[in-house]
Order: C-alpha cells, then structure tokens, then sequence
C-alpha cells in the first residue's frame, strides 16, 4: 500500500490490464538466449507476490493481504514444480507492508505490518516463520507500531528493525530496536531517529549499518555505540520507491538504482559510492535505458546486478510499465537490455535469486501472477557442477570444497538467501570467497566473521571463468559448529570409564556422529537422548537425560567402541539443546551395567 502518494489504478475489463508498455516487439523476436536470457511462461498465483523470501528448503515464501485478491494470504511456492503449500498467517495479523530477515537458525522474523486500513497505521506485532515446519509463531511484541519498516541482520545474528509508521495514524515510529533469538525479553532499544519509509539499509564489513536512501543522506548507525554519523548526499534529491545492492565484487561499495526523486518524473540514473575510501562521496555512473522506479535489483551469482520491472512515468493516465529488464556489470558499469517478461511487474512486486541461478519475478498490484527468468549465463555452456560440499561453514576457518568447472580457473561465492518488498531486498549480500585453479577437493577460506557474512543460510556458487554458475548448494553459515559439553556421571565398567564424545555439527540436516569409547566388546548398548536433564540415579549410577528417545541394539566392537551417526533435524533453533548417555550391560560394573559421561549439544 503507498501511503504519501496518489495511487493509480489499473484499468481493468473483462480480465484485461490495459497499459501503455515500454518494450519493442522486434526486441522481443530477435531474442538469442545467450545474450538476452529466457521467460518462462507465467503462471497463476493465488496472491500477490507482495512479499517473497527464499527459504533454506530452496522454496520460496510468498505473502500478503489485499492489492488485487482479497483477504490475507501466505503460501509456500516451490520453484522447480510450481507446486504450493497453503500458510495463512495467524489472524488477526496482517503482515502486509512488514519488514523482514533472517535468523541464523533459517527463521524469518517478520516484523510488523498494517493494523488497520482505515486510518491507515501500523501493528506491533512480530513472527517468525519456520521454513521445515511451515509454521507462524508469534514473539514479544514490539515497543510500537511498524508499517514500512526495514530489518537488518547483525554480525551476532540478532536483527535490528527500524522506521515505519507507528500505530498512531500520521505518526512514524522512532525506535530502532533489535531482537535477540537468544534470551527472554527480546526486544532491545538502542536509540530513537525518525526516518524515511522502508529505508534501504546495508550490514557494512565494519559491522555498522549503512542506509543509502531513499532520502539524499546517506548515513550509517553504528549498533554499539549507537550513534549516527552522516556520509554524503547522492545527486539525485530522492530515490524513492527504488532498490539498492551492495555491489560486487565487495562489500563497501553500494549502489542505488533509478527512483523517484519526490516529485516530478522517476530517474534513469544510478550512483555508487566506495566507502572504503577516505572521504566517501556519491557519483554518478552510466543511466540505464529506462527511467524506472517501483522496480526490483537482483545480484547475481556471476557479481552481476539484474534490475527488472518498475515504471517510467508518474502519471495515472500513462504509467508505462517497462517490460525489458537491464543487467548492470560492475566491472565495466554498462548496462546490457535483455528478454523482456510478459506482464508488468510495478508497485508491489518482487523479485528474487532461486538456488539454480534463475530468478523468481512476482507480484505488482492486480497480478496474481509470476513468471522466471533464466539470465544469459544459462545458455553459455556446460555449468560447474558441485560434487561435495559441508553442510555448515565455520566463520574464521576454511573448508573442503570439491566440484568439476569447464574452465581452469572458478570463482566460489556465497549468496545470502533474500527476502524483499517494496523494491527491498534485505539481506542480499554477494560474498566472493576466491578464485581457485583446479576442481579440487581444494581448501576454501571462509568469510572471516559475522561481520562480513551474518550467520544464517547462504547459497554456495562455483562459477567458471565464462561467468556461469554451478547450481548452488544451501549452506549455513555459523559462528560456532556446535556446543558439545561433557556433563561427567559416567559409570566404570570392566574396561574403565566409558567416553561419550561427538563429531560433525549440530546443525540443522548434517551429520553428527555420537561415539562412544571403553565399551565392553561384544554387548549391545543403549543410547538415550532427552530434551531436558534429569540426574536420576539408577542402576549404581546417574541416568542424565530425561529418556525421550530410547535407542537399543547398538553394537560395541571388538575395539570397544561403538557410533551412532544421526542426520540433525531440519530447522534446529538457536540455543535447541539435548542431552546424550550411553547405557550398556556389563558384569563388572556395580549392579551390572555401565554408563558413559553425558553429552550436551546446542545448536548454534
């Protein structure tokens, strides 16, 4: 919903959307695929798009309420079938015109959205959204009110909110607050700062917080300290309703996109600033083709920057949605007109990175639709392939990466999975690991903290020297591989005290290994695992865990030893513990059976 402007319209008969379009037919004949990229037919949907998260499951969530199909919707659209899964959000919540980000466990924390239409105000209400088991759970509420907001990830995984209008019509909400997934009262104030609606902010590697518009002031808010500090003013007076990205191939250069300077025509011009100089300042680069805004930017896994969608006019009579998208290359700032879409994608859509390097565009008012996008890269040859990869890459190590490449030499690339509305994306972040010769297994250096890769799921690419991606494979990004803690209370038996130690990570779908040492050969143990700790005395001994899950019949070799290999549930929250002991019959313990120490495992 658009709060300060007018809104326009579609003309709508008998199904019909009737608009002047900018796109030429004979473009749109001479595709060659290699260099314009394809669409796929649209498809229905049974919202619009407004809001769009790509969860670590490779799926996408979609929601919204109103703009063109009545009532509040959510729905789980998975991307290779077209296939959806129903997920209504709780009512009377309606999440429409929420931020939203990522927590390090793959939960989306949504915060916010409209409270009521009519005035129009915002709720302070919060969710999160489990992307396994599909589910809405509510968290404390918010200080205040919050429509139009933005959140941001933090280094430490705790996400800050900020902006928005509060549940007083007329009034925006000053609080910039941030939630910590670990801890009782969640909802922590660090300051107050009036600002622009849906502010387009950005995790610097410094750790701070850029906001690059939609004001003219760009400014970063440091969250220790707690302070802002002014940086530079772009040329343009605004660039409303219009996206920024950090750009490839670092994370100190950030770029904004066309937009609306706040009154007049939208803009066709583009600014970058490079914050690791010594006196930052905006300038101008090349102007794309189009003037646009409500238009989306997509980074790409080969570093380039996809903009699509969006409008070239101001005006209720002629809006001109621009159907052909423009792909913007860093390195040579030039702008390349590739395959334009089918429908229009203006005020209210979305547009997003799939884990097989095509691109999701759904949504705008009216259009309960959405079409995919297979950039160029896809039809200039064979891709990478991944042959083996972790399932959690510890920040401030390396890690063994194997994969075939048509080329000599690849580039390997962490993409953030991106949540985005309004023509934000919070969250996309682009993390160039190197460039490697060879398929290896080779050794690759993991971002080195939070700070330049927040903890949380990310996409892993390989990408050949031709600029073509492997198909990724989701990873977690952790600041620890998991908090295993021997608890003690072991039992002696026959070959002394039994040792309970673990190997892998408790992360969410890897494997872990529980293995146990000074077994008695030849007898079949017994491994208990529960979600709490009892201390139970028993058998001589001290059972620890509470016995939720009752495991029999496992071998000790001859060796002694004996292992139980478990892939960790998906979606494992932050701080989810349990506890482990292994139980075997043994003669020369006190009352016939030994015990290990206890374990206790935490997920990151």
């Amino acid at each position: 919903m658009r709060l300060l402007r007018y809104r326009f319209p579609w003309l709508v008969f008998c199904g019909l959307v009737f608009v002047f379009v900018l796109g030429t037919p004979d473009r749109a004949n001479a595709q060659v695929p290699s260099r314009d990229g394809q669409w796929a037919s649209p498809f229905s949907l049974p919202l619009i798009a407004i809001h769009a998260a790509l969860l670590p499951t490779g799926n996408v969530l979609l929601f919204s309420a109103e703009h063109g199909v009545p009532g509040i919707h959510g729905w789980v659209l998975n991307p290779t079938t077209l296939g959806l899964t129903n997920v209504p959000p709780p009512p009377p919540w309606n999440p429409d015109c929420a931020g939203h980000s990522f927590l390090p466990d793959g939960r989306l924390l949504v915060a916010g959205g409209t409270l009521s239409f009519g005035p129009l105000t915002g709720t302070n209400k919060a969710f999160t959204f489990h992307p396994w088991f599909q589910q809405w759970t509510p968290i404390e509420d918010m200080r205040g009110g919050r429509w139009y907001p933005t959140n941001v990830t933090l280094a430490d995984g705790s996400i800050v909110t900020m902006a928005g209008l509060s549940s007083v019509p007329g009034v925006r909400n000053p609080d910039i607050e941030r939630w910590n997934p670990v801890g009782t009262s969640n909802w922590e104030l660090l300051g107050r700062k009036t600002l622009p609606y849906y502010p387009l902010l950005h995790l610097l590697p410094g750790g701070e917080i850029f906001m690059a518009g939609p004001a003219s002031l760009a400014e970063r808010f440091d969250p220790i300290s707690r302070t802002w500090t002014p940086v530079a003013s772009t040329g343009a007076p605004g660039r409303y309703e219009a996206p920024s990205v950090l750009l490839p191939p670092t994370l100190n250069r950030v770029m904004v996109i066309g937009g609306y300077p706040g009154s007049g025509e939208p803009t066709d011009s583009a600014e970058i600033i490079d914050l690791d100089t010594q006196f930052p300042a905006w300038r101008y680069t090349t102007t794309m083709g189009f003037r646009r805004f409500e238009h989306n930017a997509v980074v790409l896994p080969d570093g380039q920057v996809l903009v699509v969608g969006g409008r070239s006019h101001n005006s209720n009579t002629n809006p001109s949605p621009v159907l052909v998208p423009e792909i913007f290359d860093p390195t040579t700032e030039r702008w390349l007109q590739v395959a334009p879409h089918t429908i229009p994608r203006r005020y209210h859509s979305t547009a997003l990175l799939l884990p097989d390097g095509r691109v999701l565009v759904a949504g705008g008012d009216y259009q309960p639709t959405g079409e995919i996008y297979s950039p160029p890269y896809l039809f200039r040859g064979p891709r990478p392939q991944i042959i083996q990869a972790p399932d959690a890459i510890l920040l401030g190590a390396s890690f063994n990466l194997a994969f075939s490449s048509p080329t000599a030499t690849s580039t390997v690339a962490l993409l953030a999975l991106s949540t985005v509305t309004h023509s934000v994306a919070m969250g996309e972040r682009y993390v160039r690991l190197g460039q490697f010769t060879g398929g290896g297994p080779i050794t690759v250096p993991a971002p080195s903290d939070g700070r330049v890769a927040p903890p949380g799921y990310y996409m892993l690419f390989v990408v050949d020297a031709s600029g073509v991606p492997s198909i990724s494979r989701i990873v977690r990004v952790v600041r620890s591989l998991g908090d295993y803690v021997p608890l003690g209370n072991a039992l002696p038996g026959t070959n002394g005290v039994p040792v309970l130690t673990a190997r892998g990570s408790f992360v969410g779908a890897s494997t872990v290994s529980f293995d146990l040492g000074n077994g008695l050969p030849g007898v079949s143990a017994i491994l208990v695992l529960g979600l709490s700790r009892i201390d139970r005395p028993l058998l001589g001994g001290v059972l620890v865990p509470s016995p939720d899950l009752v495991v029999q019949g496992l071998p000790i070799s001859n060796m002694g030893t004996a292992a139980w290999p478990i892939i960790c549930p998906l979606g494992l929250f932050t701080g989810f513990t349990v506890y482990l002991q292994y139980w075997f019959p043994d003669q020369g313990a006190v009352q016939g059976y030994a015990a290990s120490n206890a374990l206790r495992a935490t997920a990151p």
